[in-house]
């Protein structure tokens, strides 16, 4: 049904033509005829319709640490997700990311309006040794020449933060691990150095999410902090993705010597069960003859 806007345009559907206003223009156009799917067009869009749900799982355990996105962050995430379930050697309704490569996570910014190439001028580095044991390494720096503060921030500082998740997407459960803050003043004028390591015992079939984000606040004389309301000035990329083999986990317990971790797991829904079943009603339905 069309009907017609405060600016005369037509707006809606009659017959096969769609029509849109466009600032001054009218604009009619054919609506597509309906397509059937191939099979494997329909468990194409299943699958992408697994790496939303998994992209999502991820945006809603981090969105309180990147806190400002890019327009475009949940596309991005939804097709790198994707792409790196596509690496998995098993059939689609098999395979999620627990069976992927996880390389094209790395490096992945939730914010590309704030790039942190731009903002620090030295590159963060971040190893995993054999038993699990994750250690992060910044600088030496000196937070007064090398970090790019907001413009008109009063006393400005900044706070680097270092979040350490494990995934577990068929259960749909998430742990934070661990996590850090160091704190950086653009009055320091000193060579300063950030090396943090994480030994936490991680559990296996996990995968684990390292994060790093720039946080900018500005301090009054009574040492309150207000933070930047400057989209531009909010960093924050995954550092590293991988998952928790079973020599990791093995070599966690006996060299960190640390119990399990109790009572850290929040269910965050299914991500992956229900797709699944339609998966399988696709693949296991007759075909008329």
């Amino acid at each position: 049904m069309a009907s017609r806007d405060k600016n005369g345009k037509i707006r809606g559907k009659i017959d096969n033509i769609v029509y849109r206003g466009y600032k001054d223009k009218q604009i009619m156009q054919i609506a597509p005829k309906r397509v059937k799917q191939t099979l494997s067009s329909k468990l194409s869009a299943l699958e992408f319709g697994l790496a939303a749900r998994q992209a999502k799982f991820i945006r809603s355990v981090f969105h309180n640490v990147y806190e400002e996105c890019d327009g475009n962050m949940v596309r991005r995430l939804t097709a790198t997700v994707a792409a790196c379930i596509r690496t998995a050697e098993t059939e689609i309704g098999e395979r999620d990311l627990h069976d992927a490569d996880l390389s094209q996570l790395k490096g992945f910014s939730f914010n590309e309006d704030a790039p942190f190439e731009k903002l620090v001028a030295v590159s963060p580095r971040l190893d995993v040794a054999g038993n699990g044991a994750i250690r992060f390494q910044l600088g030496p720096f000196v937070p007064d020449d090398d970090i790019v503060y907001p413009p008109n921030f009063y006393r400005p500082n900044g706070t680097f933060g270092i979040f350490v998740v494990a995934f577990n997407f068929r259960e749909g459960n998430v742990q934070i691990v661990d996590y850090a803050g160091f704190d950086v003043g653009e009055s320091d004028h000193s060579p300063t150095e950030i090396d943090w390591q994480c030994n936490k015992l991680l559990l296996e079939g996990d995968i684990v999410l390292v994060v790093l984000c720039l946080r900018y606040f500005s301090s009054n004389w009574l040492g309150q902090r207000t933070q930047t309301t400057n989209k531009d000035f909010y960093p924050s990329i995954i550092l590293d993705a991988f998952h928790v083999s079973p020599e990791m986990a093995a070599l966690g317990a006996a060299d960190l010597l640390q119990p399990p971790p109790e009572d850290d797991f929040s269910s965050y829904g299914d991500t992956r069960g229900r797709i699944q079943q339609k998966i399988a009603r696709l693949t296991t339905k007759p075909t008329k003859k």
